[in-house]
């Protein structure tokens, strides 16, 4: 008779028990974790200590072993997120260097051809006599030069205007520098920076020849343009 209430009671006890839990615990991403705990917690506690015991076993395991069956799904949940999570950094970290690697060879390749291309580029332009308008066989030149410096930020060109010799030197002087401003508004209006150019004017001071003939006037009427492609320096220094 005993033994019958005894079981009863442990019977009672756990539909008793296992129904608070549930509704306590509705969630059922977790619902499994506290019924295995108020399930173990009834045993332990009817082993324990008899019809009482099952029912705070059962009270105690579904709160306590439930907590703690639900803790162990999530650490090894999160073992496998992280593996996962190093693995595809590993694979990112590999791809990175290759990237990094091909990076570097591209540079090598162009700091090598830079050091034996010539750094500066020198290109005259003629005017007609008295004049400082541009002639326009000389605009596709002007052109591919504006169009290096705009490349190269760091490139810059020099501009120094002569004249030659007829007239006297004021207005040689004058006329040289009318001739540099026009070909720096034409970089400009082309899209070089400001910063980029820089305008030198000597008159008729510095012929090409000694002599002075119809060739060598014809030769001292011009602006040379001077470009410098100068290397960055933290490139050279990386």
């Amino acid at each position: 008779m005993k033994v019958k209430r005894l079981v009863s009671a442990v019977a009672v006890a756990g539909l008793a028990c296992t129904g608070a839990i549930a509704d306590a615990k509705a969630d059922s991403n977790n619902e499994k974790e506290f019924t295995r705990g108020a399930t173990t917690g009834l045993v332990i506690g009817a082993v324990a200590g008899g019809p009482v015991g099952a029912f705070t076993g059962a009270v105690f395991g579904g709160e306590v072993l439930g907590r703690l069956f639900l803790q162990h799904r999530e650490n090894r949940e999160m073992v496998v997120e992280i593996a996962a999570l190093q693995q595809a950094l590993s694979t990112q970290n590999a791809e990175n260097e290759q990237l990094i690697s091909a990076l570097n060879q591209d540079l090598d390749t162009m700091l090598a051809l830079q050091a034996t291309t010539p750094r500066s580029h020198s290109l005259p332009i003629q005017f007609r006599t008295a004049s400082s308008d541009i002639e326009i066989q000389y605009e596709k030149d002007l052109k591919q030069i504006a169009n290096i410096l705009k490349r190269n930020k760091d490139a810059t060109v020099t501009l120094a205007g002569f004249a030659d010799r007829r007239g006297d030197n004021s207005f040689n002087q004058e006329l040289s520098e009318k001739r540099v401003r026009s070909v720096k508004k034409y970089l400009l209006k082309e899209g070089v920076g400001q910063n980029q150019i820089r305008g030198l004017a000597y008159g008729e001071t510095r012929p090409l020849d000694n002599v002075e003939t119809l060739e060598s006037n014809f030769f001292d009427r011009r602006v040379v343009l001077e470009v410098d492609l100068k290397l960055d320096p933290r490139l050279a220094t990386r």
